[in-house]
């Protein structure tokens, strides 16, 4: 149990790009959107 949480920690520590990636992906999504609803709003 100990050495499975270590385990994760470690591999957290080791990868720092997939908290970026993932705000990266939430910030993208969320420009889409945005971009989308001026697109439509825009054609009105």
């Amino acid at each position: 149990m100990n050495s499975r949480g270590y385990e994760e920690r470690r591999i957290l520590k080791h990868d720092p790009i997939a908290p970026y990636r993932t705000v990266f992906y939430i910030v993208f999504a969320f420009g889409v959107v945005y971009l989308t609803a001026i697109i439509i709003l825009g054609a009105k």
